[in-house]
């Protein structure tokens, strides 16, 4: 064994790779820049591709690189409305270098600054490099969101990420990303997760997003985003032969979702019912109550409390990319809410505008990107309408500014959430929101 593939074993090993599964799991090729985990058409397995000049590196190097290409690859999932899939995996690369970053700090800024070209301080390549500084980014807004990706916390959401660099000013120059390569005609590299027969590499990357989330000294936070970030390959994956009976049966589900999410938004502005010393207009409970003799010893009498008209409503509908498979349930949704009360339906991206429902069931609208709750709740406290339900996925903010303005005016908010996962979405509706539903749509 020569001392280059000596530190590749070595690398493996400190990933709980054995020696006998190293050349099941990771192949020496040119045809990466640095790494990309690909699938082999000839020996029908998925397997990590390193190029040779990675082997030079350092042994904890290394292993950093290969623990990336094994996080990527079990974060690997098409973005809803995703068109680009370049862009797709250059998103995830973020997330993932972050991941590593909030792990392993020092040692992911001394890999970055090997394996990124030093003049990338521009640009998207810029947003992937713990490195950097602030005062290194020339472009405001590339800035900004290196701010919020390195500066916080939080790991990103890919999908989030995806969005927000799709409308970048500049395409990503590949040759210079680490994590990319050319293809042959046998290998594929990045697509399809989980074509290789026995899956191999999915046993292996669950062990190791297993043991980084065990050994993370960061609390429960770290390891719970980490969780939701690779949910898929944690949880695994159950095949079955019941596709019509699964695609019923979710349907259901999420027909029984969108009832309950319309109903709870419609007990709420519907008025309600309480005690009074007097029958005016009895509920159900005070009629049962009549009945049993309740009311005529004690004297309290369940009253509807009287409303002066219905409340006009406006809903607000998302209309970034990744909303697109909840189209169909914010239709019916929308249904619900105006069979009950007065409602018009806005569309809102980076501005607010509105738009009929056959218009929304039609797709014939403009789909935004820079999602705004502040241009949200400015339309609602600026309109006559005395309520708002927002439908959205969650990604994206309210100024505290705003929050103060919708609690000093007493409009009523509502907020739908549209998800695909497992995880409870938030944002900072939830602050000004009077109630908030969640509607999940099985994949």
């Amino acid at each position: 064994m020569t001392s280059l593939n000596h530190k590749l074993t070595q690398a493996c090993a400190g990933l709980g790779i054995s020696l006998l599964e190293v050349s099941r799991l990771v192949q020496v090729s040119d045809l990466p820049n640095v790494a990309c985990w690909g699938y082999d058409t000839r020996t029908k397995q998925d397997y990590i591709f390193v190029n040779p000049r990675v082997l030079r590196f350092k042994v904890e190097q290394i292993r950093l690189i290969l623990t990336h290409e094994m996080l990527h690859y079990a974060g690997y999932q098409q973005i809803s409305g995703a068109k680009d899939q370049d862009l797709a995996n250059i998103a995830l690369d973020i997330a993932v270098n972050k991941v590593l970053a909030l792990a392993h700090e020092p040692e992911m800024k001394s890999l970055c600054r090997r394996i990124y070209p030093q003049e990338t301080t521009d640009g998207i390549v810029a947003l992937a490099r713990p490195d950097l500084t602030p005062s290194q980014i020339d472009d405001p807004d590339i800035r900004t969101l290196w701010q919020q990706i390195w500066e916080e916390d939080e790991i990103p959401s890919p999908a989030s990420l995806y969005y927000k660099l799709q409308f970048s000013a500049e395409p990503v120059d590949l040759i210079v990303w680490p994590f990319w390569g050319t293809g042959d005609g046998d290998i594929v590299l990045r697509a399809g997760a989980g074509n290789g027969e026995g899956d191999q590499l999915a046993a292996a990357a669950k062990g190791t997003i297993e043991k980084l989330i065990a050994e993370a000294p960061f609390g429960g936070g770290f390891s719970q985003q980490v969780s939701e970030l690779f949910s898929p390959i944690l949880v695994g994956k159950q095949v079955c032969d019941t596709a019509q009976v699964t695609d019923l049966l979710r349907r259901i589900s999420v027909r029984q979702q969108v009832e309950q999410g319309a109903a709870r938004i419609i007990r709420a502005l519907d008025g309600s019912s309480g005690p009074q010393l007097y029958p005016y207009n009895l509920s159900r409970l005070g009629l049962i109550y009549m009945a049993c003799g309740v009311s005529g010893t004690v004297p309290l009498y369940w009253n509807k409390q009287p409303v002066q008209s219905k409340p006009r409503l406006a809903i607000y509908l998302d209309t970034s990319p990744s909303m697109e498979p909840f189209q169909e349930m914010e239709v019916f949704l929308v249904d619900e809410l105006r069979d009950h009360f007065p409602a018009q339906a806005f569309a809102f991206a980076g501005s607010v505008k509105e738009i009929s429902l056959q218009q929304f069931a039609d797709g014939n609208y403009e789909a935004g990107h820079s999602t705004s709750f502040d241009a949200v709740i400015e339309h609602l406290l600026g309109s006559d309408y005395e309520a708002g339900v927002v439908f959205t996925d969650g990604y994206s903010s309210v100024s505290s500014c705003n929050q103060q303005h919708i609690r000093q005016n007493g409009k009523r908010l509502f907020v739908v959430y549209f998800t695909s996962h497992h995880s409870q979405p938030t944002s900072d509706l939830d602050q000004v929101a009077e109630a908030t539903a969640v509607i999940r749509q099985s994949r």
